[in-house]
Formats: structure tokens, C-alpha cells, sequence
């Protein structure tokens, strides 16, 4: 597992969400500092609600921006809005009234929302099948966490921290652009493939996504309230929540990444649905008058774990979707959606302290959940998994298949196995076979000979458009022309 992690796609990907975690949540720190100094804490939760709402669009722009935008113009636009995002970043920053830190703060979490589902996206091209995908998240969440810890605690300088944020976004940027140069060979090896007959989309995985989203939102609903209810507190300079225990999150993230992972992640829903039941604990801590410092600790001991869940949860889905890149950062969306829905209506609730009512309120929340994860987790997850098993089973049995039919050697299989499954250079590919170059591109010479193929791209073409029973027919055609 250790040495699986350590390749370089793993460590690309997992740099590319923990320096977005981040700057995600480092930012709505700072944010919610600046608001503090202009407004009270009620008005800094709202404000806070306006951004979250904002950053949902962001993440919903990027899908339609990778269909519709040519790759260069894309890769402008996202320098040019990193560009406004770090202006916005320093403007917060002044805090010179409440409209200057809200109007580029909007703006600034409209862009890291765009920026987030680029991130998520490319995590998911980069590990296919997604193998070790909970301890991936769970590892970018918890040093994001901790990188966050850091910069506040360290740096006591508000404009410090801007530049900070800002550089590290721009190293998102940079790691976006390099991933999409690396996956565009796979890209252009799928090319003009032609696809006869294709199978009809399964309605199976959008059903299950959109009542995982369900799940996502109802506890999504019970996290915002526990989230206003430290936020105001937070805000009222009572406790500052950036201080140690916050390094509990990073800890709950980890730990949540690894339990998740075991067996697969089947039983990754039953251990959340537990974590739930601590967090509806934690309402009654901080609702009947426990010590606050009690319920702050078990909220980021679940919500760490809650974090995890829907990065991991909707970033599994996007492997049997349509369109993947809606998908793989839905989870971040869905669950900054709930957050604006429920921030006025839960710091009302908060605030009338009706503890009888809050307590119906959370108790309707968990059964809600309990009915809605049952159908997902044992109804449709199942059947989800039966397909992608289904379907990765015929992919292994047509590499041996393929093999036979234009009898290639053991080692021009192991060449053809790397091409097929790397991104790495000629170079890299060679030193991973053992062999020099000059011996790798005498097998791959050969493997063009043998499939009547003319390039490295030419041959993975040949390779992802063929097909065993087509192969077969058109033979027993060409023996009876004979």
C-alpha cells in the first residue's frame, strides 16, 4: 500500500487535494476573521452561507466549461481567474467594511469552486478504478487540515496568510495544467475511436447519485448546524477554533481514510451511519449546556470523518458516470449547498435555544438518513459495484485475448501492459521493464508489426477499438474467401 501511494500519479493527485483543502478552508478562515472585525457574529455566519452558496456555481462551471471551451482557452481562463482570485484574496484581506470583504469574497469562492472541481476531476483520471481512493482523500484532507493549522497559528499577520493562500493556489493551477498535458496522450489514444453499437447507459448509477446526494445533504444539514453553532461562538471571541483542537479534524480525516479503505469500502457506509449518531451526541452536548469544548471535539471527530465520505462517496460514483466531471466534486457542492439552505434557518433555530425543538429537529435529521442510506447502501451500491465488476472483468479478459490473437511474446505483452497503463515517458516505461530504450522501441516496433500499426498512439487505438468476436468473424470470413 505504502509503495502503491508512493508512485508519482498518487502523490500528484493527493498534492492536488490537499493544497485545495487548504486554500479552501484556509480561506473561508480568513474570511470569517475579516468579517468578525466589521460585524457580529450572526452576520458572519450569513456571510459565510453567501460565499459557501457562491462556491456551488464554481463547482458546477468547470463541467460545462471542459465541454464547451477548447483545452488552451481553458487553461487561460483558469490562469486569468487565478489572477482575480488572488486580487480578491488580498481585498478580503483589508476588511475596509462589510461590502469589500463580501463582494470579493463571492468572487474569490466562485473561482475556488471552479478550481475544486478541476482538482477533483483530475484526482479521478489519474487513479483508475480507484484503488486506495479513501486513504488518498483522507491523507489530502488531513494535511490540508494540518497546513491550515499551521498558517494561522504560525503567521499572526493577516496579510502574511493572503500571500501564502495565493501562492498555493497558483501551485493548484500549475499542477491542473501539468496533469492535463500528462493524461492528454491517453486522451488522444482514445481518439476517433469508432464505437459501434454502443451499450445503452445504465440508469442504475445516476439513481444511486442522486439519492447519495440525498444522503449527502440530510448530513450535510445536521454538520451546518453543528458548524453555526461553533461559528458563533467562534466569532463572539469566546474560543478561538483555529487552535488545537482543530488538529483533531486532521486526525478524524486520516483515520476515517484508512477504516473506510478496509474490505473496499463496503463497509464505509455503516461506519458513517455510526459517526452520525456521535454527531446528532453532539448537538445535545452543546444544547443542554455541556462544556463546549466536549461538543467541539466530537463535532471535528465527525465531521472529519463526514468530509471523507462525500469526497470519497461522489468521486467513486464519477467511474460509472457519463460525465465525470460533474461528479467527482459534486461532494464539496452538495455539501456547501446544504450549508447556505440550512444557515438561517439553523441559526434561528440556534438562537431561539428551544432545546426540546432542536433536539425533534436532529432526531428527524438521523431517522431521515437511516431510511435513505438503507435503500443506497444495500439496495443500489450493490448492484453498482455487480456492474463495474462486471465490466472490469470483460477489460482483463480481452488483454489475454488480444495477446493470442496476434501472437505476442511474454515480453512484448509486459511492454504492451505498461503502455496501456502508464502516462510515464519512453524513458521512465524503459526503466520500470529493466531494459534500455533502444530495447523498447525495438518491441514496440514489433508490436506495430504485428497489429499493422504505425505509432505508440497508433497501437493503444488499435488496442482499446478491438474486439475479440469481431476479430474471430472477420477471420472466419477471410478462411472461407480463401
Amino acid at each position: 500500500m505504502v509503495r502503491e501511494l508512493g508512485k508519482p500519479v498518487y502523490i500528484k493527485a493527493i498534492l492536488l487535494l490537499v493544497f485545495f483543502s487548504f486554500v479552501f478552508l484556509g480561506a473561508e478562515y480568513l474570511f470569517d476573521n475579516m468579517m468578525a472585525y466589521v460585524t457580529d457574529s450572526g452576520s458572519v455566519v450569513r456571510a459565510q452561507g453567501y460565499i459557501l452558496g457562491v462556491s456551488v456555481i464554481g463547482f458546477l462551471l468547470y463541467p460545462a466549461a471542459n465541454r464547451f471551451i477548447k483545452k488552451n482557452n481553458r487553461m487561460q481562463m483558469l490562469f486569468a481567474l487565478t489572477l482575480m482570485a488572488v486580487v480578491c484574496l488580498f481585498a478580503v484581506q483589508q476588511h475596509i467594511s462589510y461590502s469589500m470583504i463580501l463582494i470579493p469574497g463571492m468572487v474569490l469562492f466562485l473561482i475556488l469552486g471552479f478550481c475544486g472541481s478541476a482538482v477533483h476531476y483530475m484526482a479521478v483520471c489519474m487513479i483508475p478504478g480507484g484503488k486506495y481512493l479513501a486513504r488518498m482523500a483522507g491523507i489530502s484532507y488531513a494535511f490540508g487540515i494540518l497546513l491550515q493549522f499551521l498558517n494561522n497559528n504560525l503567521i499572526n499577520v493577516e496579510l502574511v496568510e493572503a500571500m501564502i493562500l495565493s501562492i498555493f493556489l497558483s501551485a493548484i493551477v500549475v499542477l491542473v495544467f501539468q496533469t492535463e498535458k500528462e493524461l492528454e496522450g491517453k486522451e488522444e489514444a482514445k481518439e476517433g475511436i469508432p464505437e459501434e453499437n454502443p451499450k445503452e447507459e445504465s440508469k442504475l448509477p445516476v439513481t444511486a447519485g442522486i439519492i447519495f446526494a440525498v444522503i449527502v445533504a440530510l448530513m450535510a444539514c445536521v454538520f451546518a448546524t453543528l458548524d453555526n453553532a461553533v461559528t458563533l461562538v467562534h466569532a463572539a471571541g469566546s474560543v478561538d477554533i483555529g487552535q488545537w483542537p482543530r488538529l483533531l479534524l486532521a486526525c478524524s480525516g486520516l483515520l476515517a481514510g484508512f477504516l473506510f479503505d478496509i474490505r473496499e469500502r463496503k463497509l464505509m457506509n455503516i461506519m458513517m451511519y455510526c459517526v452520525m449518531l456521535l454527531s446528532t451526541i453532539c448537538v445535545t452536548v452543546i444544547e443542554f449546556g455541556g462544556p463546549f469544548l466536549a461538543g467541539l471535539i466530537a463535532f471535528y471527530l465527525s465531521a472529519g470523518f463526514f468530509a471523507v465520505f462525500f469526497t470519497v462517496g461522489f468521486m467513486e460514483l464519477s467511474y460509472s458516470m457519463k460525465m465525470p466531471d460533474l461528479w467527482a466534486g459534486l461532494g464539496r457542492a452538495v455539501n456547501n449547498a446544504c450549508a447556505v439552505v440550512t444557515t438561517h434557518i439553523s441559526a434561528a433555530l440556534l438562537s431561539t435555544g428551544n432545546i426540546i425543538i432542536i433536539m425533534i429537529v436532529a432526531l428527524v435529521l438521523f431517522a431521515a438518513i437511516s431510511v435513505v442510506m438503507y435503500v443506497y447502501a444495500w439496495k443500489l451500491q450493490p448492484e453498482i459495484k455487480e456492474e463495474v465488476t462486471n465490466e472490469a472483468e470483460k477489460e482483463r479478459e480481452k488483454f489475454p485475448e488480444f495477446a493470442a490473437a496476434f501472437s505476442l511474446t511474454k515480453r512484448e505483452q509486459e511492454v504492451l501492459q505498461c503502455l496501456l497503463t502508464s502516462d510515464d515517458s519512453i524513458q521512465n516505461i524503459a526503466e520500470q521493464l529493466m531494459m534500455s530504450r533502444a530495447a523498447l522501441y525495438r518491441h514496440i516496433g514489433s508490436l506495430n508489426d504485428k497489429t499493422d500499426t504505425k505509432s505508440r498512439i497508433g497501437l493503444m487505438q488499435f488496442y482499446y477499438a478491438w474486439d475479440s468476436d469481431k476479430y474471430a468473424l472477420n477471420a472466419d470470413r477471410k478462411n472461407e474467401g480463401e
